[in-house]
């Protein structure tokens, strides 16, 4: 992968998560209900190069007249890297035509009096008709932060007017509402929208407000049975299934980021259900929104697809998804995979650390540190490690640099711990119906130390891994890591330092660099 494709990947790494954060963070009379409890047929596509880029595109949505809306996050790269947040990058609202499920034309940017370049222009609804347009536009308090409010702009004439900023009802002073969803009744609207304002039950919580005669009553928490203590976001709302969908990093999703939904309205709901594969994947899925009479719609994830110039899954892609009931005269068993396909389609799995950890300066084969623990600190320290990885460095060196490590902290070290939470509970699953699992785990040091301690940390590290497999989930794998039972079958091997030496003895390089972040790791395989 070249240096610009890099700088740009690891760049829309920290603008996606800051920008799902910021909060702390056509109608007709086809009913299109996705039937999740029901055996369906779903293909989900990325959209082409003419959507998808190098950079972010997510929240595409499809009108009547087959113009497609999207939203997509750029970058100008910007001279000045001193503060590592303000980079010059921006987010507007593209237009498209879908020509047919695999074409698209080019996309251009809307009019500058909707892609205002003083905000980022982003997460937007339409009318029924399409002649009113609601959107997000957001704009740095600080450093590394925005603050987000709901606008709206009507169409006249065939243009867009200049948007309306919605009154403080919707919009409080210091607090952000984005992601707006706008659903229309005889003679009301209802507006759903994301939104960390006081009186939720976590960080951003789902709200509605009732629109009547072209005024606003008091914002409305969705309630428990939508809102964790987590975040909630992107919702879309198919009135004509009454179906809520939106994305949770709670609600026990298998990524980051999971699709959600549930059936009700305005403030009751019945049980959230998940969405099943492959609309959820181990990555972030989000933006879920249906397409208008037909049984297909759009998602954004970070899911790795076959257009990918790498491997690297740090920013996101629209996907065309759709789905299908089998017909009455055909028999469709669908494939349900067994438990080895299932613990074979997380693996391998790469698991990193920080320097000389656990347990730094020991030359001991074991620790009674837990891989969690060693995460949870190591992600806790994000900014520090990409501040670090510039120290010293100017301009486009240091941007370079820094962009590096925000980008392999932001996707290969928090989708390894995906993975792993998927195999713990696979693994579970195969014991407890006493199937046999074969695993190599071998253990990585950076050439940092000399080669017997650098075998002893290789050691530790697979240690704390069997340490969280041990305590996980009650810890019913216990037994089966301490070969009390029988059943999951373990090679270990602490390699220590990978062929290589660092051409320098620079801290920056060799503790806080990605050649060094990349080396301290162990992998899991089954074979």
């Amino acid at each position: 992968m070249n240096d610009k494709s890099f700088i740009i990947k690891a760049l829309c790494v920290f603008i996606v998560t800051l920008f799902l954060w910021v909060s702390a963070r056509a109608q007709s009379n086809v009913v299109t209900v996705l039937p999740i409890t029901d055996s369906i047929i779903v293909t989900i596509d990325p959209l082409p190069s003419s959507i998808n880029s190098s950079f972010s595109e997510y929240a595409g949505k499809l009108l009547p007249d087959s113009t497609f809306l999207f939203t997509a996050m750029r970058n100008d790269a910007a001279e000045d890297a001193e503060h590592f947040f303000e980079t010059n990058w921006y987010c507007y609202i593209y237009e498209s035509r879908m020509l047919s499920e695999e074409r698209f034309a080019t996309a251009k940017p809307l009019p500058r009096n909707i892609n205002h370049p003083n905000y980022f222009n982003s997460n937007f609804c339409l009318s029924e008709d399409g002649q009113r347009m609601m959107l997000t536009r957001c704009e740095r308090t600080g450093e590394g932060d925005l603050h987000c409010h709901l606008w709206e702009s009507e169409r006249r004439g065939g243009n867009w007017t200049k948007p309306k900023k919605l009154s403080s009802v919707i919009n409080p002073g210091d607090y952000s509402s984005m992601q707006p969803c706008l659903v229309e009744y005889a003679d009301y609207e209802v507006l759903y929208f994301s939104s960390n304002r006081p009186g939720g039950y976590g960080k951003s919580d789902i709200w509605y407000a009732i629109r009547k005669n072209g005024h606003f009553q008091s914002p409305v928490n969705l309630g428990p049975a939508i809102n964790t203590d987590g975040d909630e976001v992107t919702p879309f709302y198919d009135k004509h299934s009454n179906m809520l969908y939106f994305s949770s990093d709670e609600h026990h999703p298998i990524g980051d980021f999971d699709i959600f939904c549930s059936e009700g309205a305005l403030g009751r709901w019945q049980p959230v259900k998940h969405l099943p594969r492959p609309f959820n994947s181990v990555y972030n899925d989000f933006y879920f929104v249906v397409n208008q009479c037909s049984k297909s719609g759009f998602l954004s994830s970070n899911r790795p697809h076959r257009d990918m110039v790498d491997e690297d899954t740090c920013c996101n892609d629209i996907f065309y998804v759709e789905w299908s009931k089998p017909q009455k005269d055909t028999v469709v068993l669908p494939h349900k995979p067994d438990i080895h396909e299932k613990i074979a389609s997380v693996l391998p799995i790469t698991l990193y650390f920080q320097n000389d950890c656990p347990d730094p300066k020991s030359v001991s084969d074991t620790t009674d540190k837990d891989y969690l623990e060693l995460y949870n600190a190591y992600i806790g320290d994000i900014q520090g490690y990409v501040n670090k990885s510039g120290e010293g460095l100017t301009g486009e060196e240091q941007r370079k640099a820094m962009y590096a490590v925000a980008g392999f902290m932001r996707d290969s070290v928090q989708t390894g711990y995906a993975r792993l939470q998927l195999l713990q509970q696979y693994l579970t699953e195969a014991m407890l119906n006493g199937d046999t699992v074969n695993l190599v785990i071998s253990g990585f040091a950076s050439p940092l130390h000399n080669s017997d301690y650098n075998k002893h940390l290789s050691s530790r590290r697979i240690v704390s891994l069997l340490n969280y497999l041990r305590k996980a989930d009650d810890a019913r794998l216990s037994p089966y890591i301490t070969g009390e039972k029988s059943g999951l079958y373990l090679q270990i091997f602490p390699e220590g330092a990978v062929n290589h030496a660092f051409e320098t003895d620079e801290v920056r390089e060799t503790v806080f660099g990605l050649k060094a972040a990349k080396d301290r790791k162990i992998v899991i395989t089954n074979q």
